[in-house]
C-alpha cells in the first residue's frame, strides 16, 4: 500500500475529504465588485487638467496655413465615472426587471424636470406592485439618469432635464455617454 497520498484528488476532495466552500458572497457579485473597483482605478480619457488641442490644415498651391485652438475639459473623476455608468446599469435592470413583472415598461409619472425628478422614479423605487426595483433614484449633483415608457435609457449633464429621449445620450447605444455627461 502506498502510503503517500495526493494533497489533491479529484472532484474537489482533499485527502479523502470534500473540499468546503466558506460562506459568503455568491461569486457573481465578487466579481462585480472587482470590476467596480478596476473601474474606479483606471483614469479616464479626457480626465487631464491640460487643454485639448485642435488643429487644421489647409493648403493651396500657393501657401500652406495652419492654425491651432484649444479647448479646456472639465476634470472628469474617475470614481465619479464609474458611479455614473453603474448607476446607469442599475436603472437599466430595475427598468427591466419591471418589464419582466409587468409585462409593459414603466412610465415616469410626469415630464423630466428637477422638481419631478424624485417623483419620476416612483414607479421603480416603490414598495408596491412588485417592487421596488431600485433601492433610490440616482444622484443628480455631476450626472441626470431618465428613462421612458419604451425602456430607452439616457443620461445628461447635471441640471439638464431633457423632457424626450435623445438616442446622442442613450446609455446602450453610447456606453462612454458618462464621459460626455459627468461634470
Amino acid at each position: 500500500m502506498n502510503d503517500e497520498v495526493s494533497p489533491r484528488l479529484p472532484g474537489g476532495t482533499m485527502r479523502g475529504r470534500p473540499r468546503r466552500r466558506r460562506p459568503g458572497r455568491p461569486r457573481l457579485l465578487c466579481a462585480a465588485g472587482c470590476v467596480l473597483a478596476a473601474l474606479a482605478v483606471v483614469p479616464a480619457c479626457g480626465s487631464s487638467k491640460s487643454p485639448a488641442a485642435v488643429s487644421s490644415t489647409t493648403s493651396t498651391a500657393a501657401a500652406t496655413t495652419t492654425s491651432a485652438s484649444s479647448a479646456t475639459l472639465p476634470e472628469q473623476s474617475p470614481a465619479t465615472l464609474a458611479a455614473c455608468a453603474a448607476d446607469a446599469k442599475s436603472v437599466e435592470v430595475a427598468v427591466e426587471a419591471y418589464m419582466a413583472d409587468h409585462g409593459a415598461y414603466p412610465s415616469p409619472p410626469t415630464q423630466w424636470s428637477a422638481s419631478t425628478y424624485t417623483m419620476n422614479y416612483l414607479p421603480l423605487t416603490a414598495a408596491s406592485d412588485g417592487g421596488p426595483f431600485l433601492h433610490i433614484a440616482p444622484g443628480t449633483s455631476s450626472y441626470v439618469i431618465e428613462y421612458d415608457m419604451a425602456g430607452h435609457i439616457w443620461i445628461a449633464p447635471p441640471g439638464q432635464y431633457p423632457t424626450t429621449y435623445n438616442p446622442g445620450q442613450d446609455f446602450d447605444l453610447h456606453p462612454d455617454i458618462c464621459l460626455a455627461a459627468v461634470q
